[in-house]
């Protein structure tokens, strides 16, 4: 029961960043559109990638993470933003839609969502 809870709680804090990253920070770069059930669509695809696609990106681009001293991060991020968009596009599901225009909102997104569920991680603990 605590890992059901645990699980809700994340995609409920991601759909959570997804709305601050759509109507606060990229106001015109990343679109969401659906309503509510959207953010929680949108944020439980994006866990389903970050689980099954992150450690597969990450042990492929380990030596550039290496040499890079960590920053090709940046770039997985973006990459999984990138795969997001495809999923929730192509499923179409609930008519939902996922639009993100420009690379540095790819990376700043990236960042924004890395570094809450750091702060999740942390306060989970």
């Amino acid at each position: 029961m605590r890992f059901f809870f645990k699980i809700c709680f994340v995609i409920a804090v991601n759909a959570v960043a997804f709305w601050v990253l759509d109507t606060k920070l990229f106001t015109g770069e990343l679109i969401v559109s659906g309503g509510l059930h959207a953010y929680l669509y949108i944020a439980s695809v994006f866990g389903i990638l970050n689980i099954f696609l992150r450690p597969l990106v990450s042990l492929i681009t380990l030596p550039l993470r290496i040499l890079s001293l960590g920053f090709f991060g940046l770039i997985i991020n973006a990459f999984l933003l990138w795969a997001l968009q495809y999923s929730v596009n192509l499923l179409d599901l609930f008519n939902t839609s996922l639009h993100i225009q420009g690379f540095q909102t790819y990376v700043i997104s990236g960042i924004f969502l890395s570094f809450l569920n750091w702060l999740l991680h942390i306060i989970h603990e």
